[in-house]
């Protein structure tokens, strides 16, 4: 049965009476998560989801979802574990604010200041520019966007051979532009950062942020380190064909590692803000000061992101402060209002959650604002490109994804990093000839991306086929000049084919 791509629409007319009295809506809004979601987990190949939603600076509604295990049917509960991927950077910038109010850090001195196991690589920009509160808002100028992590029995590399490329294939962290003129956002920086706790604090960043972070948030639940406990009680991750994937694990704990409960992580979100009972933000860990310059813009970003936050715009006019995290098996999302303390939390334990995410946001947005969802309001097409795959191989998914692709409005729901990721399933399943056809249709959907390209050339690459692979990568490159990683495998690939004549 294929996907059809919707978006839930509320049945009420629009009322600024949301805002002000939603608990009275509450009820609605419980039972068309209760009614919808289970199905659309379904539709998405997402066993399970917790979802909670904040109102005027209190959790008001926590509810789990499906299935923690499909093999043992059991269900998610308030107390499964997940990863939330990239959210852990925002946590973790809690443990560096700490630091800074510790008068350990600067947040406006060189981090060379402070670096003795690791340096900089040099470079044709001014290293000295690099600070902390570059690295927090992404503006540091700093390569390596995000991490794949390790397998079950990988040995881990050293935070030091991490930084120096021992990446499990996203490369070394380097300065690529000079600092503070640009954002762009980096995983590796959010390393140095982990690196930096360890560095001033003379502890792991773990036992660090369980200390002074995590245990006085009554984060009870989460950690870093993949101890025993945290895995007994985590849920099992499954890809974007709901099969089972091996959780992922870092030396990078810092940008991608942490693992968390639904309260635990709504508990967090909280933390930013005003709540009942006079809870100041920073709830005591932190002082307003410092949740304020976290959550407020800062300079280079164009307005979104502050230290460690994401900051947009919602339908109703607040300004929401979060983040997303997605790895393999994983995907979470987080927002929270400055102005009236209104916030949605949610975790998933599938590759394909992003969906699922967006939908409920659709949901809860329009809830908020009491106006209807815009047109842009869509499941990704892939959702489709997967359920056509699984059912009649990827030529019929490759015709369906076309024909909503060019239906009036279908763009809004294409995905270059949900397409990509597909592609790459494939590959690792041994289909090798199949994922080169997704990826030459990512191409075909968005040839003005660098990333797409990238992957296509590898995927020519693990066929043998040096020639279009180097056709492909050296697109890339055009597209993306920074691309450091597809210049070296074009100079290696070159190497290789005139080692022939």
């Amino acid at each position: 049965m294929l996907l059809v791509a919707f978006c839930l629409i509320l049945s009420f007319s629009p009322s600024n009476e949301l805002v002000n009295d939603p608990v009275r809506d509450l009820d609605s809004l419980s039972r068309q998560l209760d009614e919808e979601l289970p199905e659309l987990l379904k539709k998405c190949l997402v066993p399970g989801a917790a979802i909670a939603v904040i109102s005027k600076g209190e959790i008001v509604f926590v509810r789990p979802y499906g299935f923690a295990d499909l093999a043992s049917q059991s269900k998610v509960t308030l107390e499964t574990g997940f990863n939330i991927g990239s959210i852990s950077k925002t946590v973790a910038a809690w443990g560096l604010m700490k630091l800074v109010e510790q008068g350990k850090l600067n947040l406006d001195k060189p981090i060379s200041n402070y670096l003795k196991r690791w340096q900089i690589p040099e470079s044709e920009f001014d290293e000295t520019g690099i600070t902390l509160r570059r690295l927090l808002s992404h503006t540091a100028g700093l390569s390596l966007h995000g991490y794949p992590g390790f397998g079950p029995t990988d040995n881990l590399p050293t935070l030091e051979a991490s930084l120096n490329g021992v990446t499990n294939g996203s490369g070394e962290v380097r300065l690529m532009m000079e600092p503070g003129s640009k954002w762009q956002y980096s995983g590796g920086g959010y390393t140095i950062a982990q690196l930096l706790v360890e560095e001033v604090s003379n502890m792991s960043f773990s036992d660090f942020m369980r200390e002074q972070i995590l245990k006085p948030l009554a984060m009870n639940h989460s950690d870093y380190q993949l101890s025993a406990p945290i895995l007994a009680a985590s849920s099992v991750a499954y890809d974007e064909f709901g099969e089972v994937t091996a959780n992922p694990r870092f030396s990078a704990q810092a940008a991608a590692g942490l693992h968390t409960t639904i309260t635990d992580l709504a508990t967090f979100a909280l933390a930013v803000v005003e709540g009942p009972k006079n809870l100041k933000p920073g709830r005591g860990v932190l002082s307003l000061e410092s949740t304020k310059e976290m959550t407020t813009p800062a300079a280079a970003s164009e307005g979104r992101y502050g230290l460690g936050y994401g900051i947009h715009k919602l339908a109703d006019g607040q300004t929401a402060v979060g983040h997303g995290g997605s790895n393999r098996g994983w995907q979470a999302n987080f927002k929270v209002t400055l102005e009236l303390g209104d916030g949605l939390v949610i975790v998933t334990n599938g590759s394909n959650g992003g969906a699922v995410i967006g939908q409920i946001q659709c949901i809860w947005e329009s809830w908020l604002s009491g106006t209807q969802p815009n047109d842009g309001c869509k499941l990704p097409i892939t959702m489709q490109v997967v359920s056509s795959l699984l059912k009649d191989g990827v030529e019929a998914a490759i015709r369906q994804y076309r024909n909503i692709r060019d239906q009036d409005g279908g763009r809004d729901s294409m995905d270059e990093g949900q397409l990509n990721r597909l592609g790459y399933q494939l590959m690792g399943r041994g289909r090798i000839e199949d994922a080169t056809e997704i990826f030459k249709l990512n191409v075909e959907s968005f040839p003005e991306a660098s990333n797409p390209y990238d992957s296509l050339g590898e995927a020519y690459m693990n066929q043998g086929n040096k020639a279009l692979a180097i056709v492909n990568y050296s697109k890339s490159l055009e597209l993306d000049p920074s691309n450091h990683h597809a210049a070296q495998t074009i100079i290696r690939l070159k190497a290789e084919e005139s080692s022939k004549d």
